[in-house]
Formats: structure tokens, C-alpha cells, sequence
């Protein structure tokens, strides 16, 4: 009987006893168990505006911003621990005939000084297939933006390895000798013609929206860290800028020490 309630009080369960009254187990776990990702502050631009004063009123963000994709600037990137749990790539129908794209849910340690908060941007630090692949129209996107050039075409996520290039006339394209790969850059070196569709199956970094606010999970005046759902950020953000791999270019950042 006394080796039972040992164990029950070792395990934290029953007996009334808290979870978070070993905020380290929760903190160890995450570091332990969790995943290193980039965090972006996800911030409001400018070119959405409310005012009264304006003539229009832009809720979501100016089509003509180069600024920001759809609204929201992506600053102050740094790598962080998140346990990553339900990632889903299902295309399944609901009943209301929409497709869902696939979510995920991120928790963070309960010390994080910053958690991620309403439309940061995640990014995953190691690569996986992109679906089925993108559909690209050669040069379409450069004929409208000043952030391409003729030869470049842009992927909805960073390429970590390209695993087929085919276009609408079954001509295939290797890496390395028909183009290259910069971040979400496709740079040609032996285009197809301009406006021809061609696809390409790759393996990226998936980058995640903080789609809804996230849901704080406290016990006795205590936060046991937020529960953050996450959606792909090429089906929030619809258009976007070229930006930097930003896999590459930040600092790892540790959680604090448990």
C-alpha cells in the first residue's frame, strides 16, 4: 500500500497534486522532446488602416504593399524549443464542401518569455515533401513584382531538395544544371518558354501561421505555457514577398535552463 502512494506521488497524479507544481518536468520535456523552429513577430502593417480619415478602408492589407504579405510584417526572427504534436496534411472534405489544408498544434515551455502570439509566422528547421508539388507559370509572378527578376520564379516555401521538375509538355528539369535554388528563388539557367506551367515536387521548410489566438492553460495563478494552433502559411497568406531563408540566418536561442 505504501509502495503504491510513493508511486501515485511520483508520478504527480492523484492525490490532488498538481502538474504544475514541477514546472521543470514540463519545461524539461519541451527541451527534451520538443523541436527547434524559427519564430517570427507576426505585426500589423501600416498599409492596414482603419482611420476614418482614409478614403478606403483596408482590413487586410493594400494588394499594392511590397511591404508585408497580406498585412502582416514578419520581424525579429530567433529560433526557440516547441513540441510539435497533430501535424495533419489531409485534404478531407467537411460538410460544407470547403477542403481542410492540414494544421498542427505547437506548446511552448511555461518559462518561454515569448511566446508566440496572433499571426507569428513558424518555420520548421528541417525539411519535408510538399505535397503532390507546385504548380508554377513561368515568369508570370516577375512581370508583376520588383523583388523578382526575369529569370526567377518563387516557391511557396523554402527548397531544401528538389525532387522533380516537369512542365505541361512532359520536358524534365534537373537541378544544379536547368536551375537553381535560392531560399524560395527558382533561378533558371535553361527556361521553359515564358508562361508555360510546369511543376515542381520539392522538399521544404514548412512555414506555419499562429491562425488563432493561443489558448493560455494556467493552474493556481500559474501558466503552464500556451497551446498554439498553427495553419500553413501559404493558405493564410495568398501573396507575400521575397524573404530570406530564415532557417539559415538566425541565432539558436535556448530555452532557459530548468
Amino acid at each position: 500500500m505504501t509502495k503504491g502512494i510513493t508511486r501515485r506521488n511520483s508520478l504527480n497524479v492523484g492525490l490532488g497534486i498538481s502538474f504544475s507544481d514541477n514546472l521543470k518536468l514540463q519545461d524539461g520535456l519541451v527541451a527534451n522532446r520538443g523541436q527547434v523552429v524559427v519564430h517570427e513577430l507576426g505585426v500589423s502593417c501600416t498599409c492596414r488602416t482603419t482611420s476614418r480619415t482614409d478614403t478606403v478602408v483596408v482590413g487586410s492589407g493594400s494588394m499594392n504593399c511590397s511591404r508585408c504579405e497580406n498585412g502582416i510584417l514578419y520581424r525579429n526572427p530567433r529560433q526557440m524549443m516547441g513540441l510539435i504534436t497533430s501535424i495533419s496534411y489531409q485534404k478531407q472534405l467537411i460538410e460544407e464542401g470547403s477542403i481542410s489544408p492540414g494544421d498542427c498544434l505547437m506548446s511552448v515551455a511555461p518559462n518561454e518569455p515569448n511566446p508566440p502570439s496572433d499571426f507569428d509566422r513558424i518555420t520548421f528547421t528541417w525539411p519535408e515533401p510538399i505535397s503532390d508539388g507546385q504548380v508554377i507559370h513561368r515568369g508570370v509572378e516577375a512581370e508583376t513584382r520588383d523583388d523578382l527578376e526575369a529569370l526567377e520564379d518563387i516557391t511557396n516555401y523554402a527548397v531544401a531538395k528538389v525532387l522533380h521538375c516537369e512542365d505541361e509538355d512532359g520536358h524534365i528539369y534537373y537541378a544544379d544544371a536547368d536551375f537553381r535554388t535560392e531560399g524560395r528563388r527558382i533561378i533558371w539557367l535553361n527556361p521553359p518558354t515564358i508562361r508555360k506551367r510546369y511543376t515542381i515536387k520539392y522538399q521544404g521548410f514548412l512555414s506555419w501561421i499562429v491562425f488563432t489566438s493561443p489558448h493560455s492553460r494556467r493552474d493556481r495563478d500559474r501558466s503552464l505555457g500556451p497551446r498554439i494552433m498553427l495553419r500553413k502559411s501559404h493558405i493564410v497568406n495568398m501573396r507575400g514577398p521575397i524573404d530570406t531563408n530564415v532557417v539559415e540566418d538566425v541565432t539558436f536561442k535556448s530555452v532557459r535552463s530548468v
